[in-house]
């Protein structure tokens, strides 16, 4: 393929993608979304905009980290700036990046595979119902991570560690779920290491770089505020504290729903008394907490396990080859495995997975098939939360809660008014309400959950066969 037909190709793909965007984010929902999280966003807008640097340390509900931080004073000097309001800016980050990563596919695409594999993915990524959901319509910021994790992967791919950790650091300072990405990294770069692919030196450097870049993005806010009055010390020491104020952040935000599931349709909704699957068709859920037991453990225990047992296996995997298409699976077995395995899982966990979903299932009419399907039922758990009323309450795994009859009318919005400190309509944002019958169908709720499970037994299975594991081969067992 030509360089001028490759180039036109994606131009007319990121110009459609963002045409459908601006369409649905600004045409036909403007100002709306996930209402409890948009204005959650533009309480914390307004606390940059009066409090700086120091937003932190006034209101410690702020749980995302400086990048996102930064992402938000700079709405609010695009609002200055224009005269509009920075809260209908919000949608606006979200769509850029889901730009920015289908470009990013495109020619890591043509780069790795082949012009064709390069353009499938891009159209794949952007097309896919999953994504335009999620940042066009929801008003969520999963892609604004995804885009550096993407960008550390495929500098790790190229050899080039200094700008993969910088990239690391940025993707942790948006949104936590970037620290995933240091499972790929560090089995990648030991591997690299053994086989003499990297120079001690060029370790030391990239080092030195993600150093500089946590010291520059996170430093000038007040991270520190998060340690207690017994470190005072530690909060003290330029970096440390930063770090140290970081990690206290991260692990509140981990604690904040110990449940089973926090509407993730993957193998906790199918768990319990009353599962999840059973109870949203009546308009509220009681959120089950993860010490409920199964054989005596824990499903707290039992989602680690699952999950640091694939995580291990890719580790020790990507440790011993490493190739393109032997990284790019791993990194989606991870992300997969991430949103099906573990308890405390929200809905929109699986979206950034389809990042690179999209690349390594490109290449065969059956995975792009397989792609299209999760998309699709992964939309479906998105639109069952969004779409219609859905009051939530955590109920003990001691206590026995009865799924109907319990008055929860206002339970939502009392919990934005405490979380935001104003509700969604103090800042004109509005809810997205279509119909969410279908969606709350117990059996596509089961559907759904199958065929998140399938996924990942999928792109697993693509994974140990890519790493040269012949599974179900009768000459290798024998």
């Amino acid at each position: 393929m030509t360089n001028k037909k490759f180039f036109s190709i994606l131009a007319i793909a990121l110009a459609a993608a963002f045409a459908l965007r601006f369409w649905l984010g600004f045409v036909i929902f403007p100002n709306q979304g996930f209402a409890w999280d948009l204005a959650t966003f533009a309480n914390w807008m307004d606390t940059i905009r009066f409090d700086g640097f120091k937003a932190y340390a006034v209101d410690p509900g702020i749980n995302y980290p400086p990048v996102f931080a930064d992402i938000l004073a700079l709405l609010n000097w695009l609002g200055d700036t224009t005269g509009i309001s920075p809260y209908l800016f919000m949608k606006w980050p979200s769509i850029i990046a889901d730009l920015g990563i289908g470009a990013v596919l495109a020619f890591v695409g043509r780069k790795w595979f082949s012009d064709k594999i390069g353009l499938i993915a891009t159209f794949g990524f952007l097309m896919l119902p999953i994504t335009w959901y999620d940042s066009a319509i929801w008003g969520q910021v999963d892609s604004l991570a995804m885009l550096p994790m993407l960008l550390s992967i495929v500098f790790l791919i190229d050899r080039k560690p200094e700008l993969s950790l910088t990239f690391f650091v940025v993707a942790v300072l948006t949104k936590p779920q970037g620290v995933l990405i240091l499972l790929i990294l560090l089995p990648v770069l030991i591997g690299q290491f053994q086989k003499r692919e990297l120079k001690p030196m060029r370790t030391l450097y990239s080092i030195a770089s993600a150093l500089v870049t946590f010291s520059v993005l996170a430093m000038p806010w007040s991270l520190e505020s998060y340690l207690g009055n017994g470190t005072a010390g530690i909060a003290r020491v330029p970096v440390v504290g930063d770090l140290a104020g970081l990690a206290v952040q991260y692990f509140s935000t981990a604690g904040m729903f110990p449940v089973l599931t926090a509407n993730a349709f993957n193998i906790w909704a199918g768990v319990g008394e009353i599962p999840l699957a059973q109870q949203i068709q009546e308009g509220h859920v009681y959120w089950l907490t993860d010490d409920y037991q199964i054989l005596g453990v824990p499903a707290q225990v039992i989602g680690g396990i699952l999950f640091l047992a694939v995580s291990g296996i890719v580790f020790w995997m990507l440790i011993r080859s490493h190739s393109p298409n032997q990284v790019l699976l791993g990194s989606a077995t991870l992300l997969v495995a991430f949103f099906v395995l573990p308890t405390r899982v929200h809905e929109r966990y699986l979206v950034q997975a389809f990042a690179i979903l999209a690349i390594v299932w490109a290449a065969k009419n059956s995975r792009r098939l397989l792609l299209a399907l999760l998309a699709v039922a992964n939309t479906l758990n998105l639109h069952a939360i969004l779409a219609a009323d859905l009051s939530v309450q955590t109920v003990s795994a001691t206590a026995s809660p009865v799924a109907s009859g319990l008055d929860l009318v206002g339970v939502a919005r009392n919990v934005v008014t405490i979380i935001s400190g104003n509700p969604p309509e103090y800042y004109a944002i509005g809810w997205v309400r279509m119909d969410a019958t279908f969606a709350r169908t117990e059996w596509v709720i089961w559907a759904v959950i199958f065929i998140h499970l399938a996924a990942l037994l999928v792109i697993l299975f693509d994974f140990l066969k890519a790493n040269g594991l012949k599974l179900f081969d009768r000459k290798a067992i024998a």
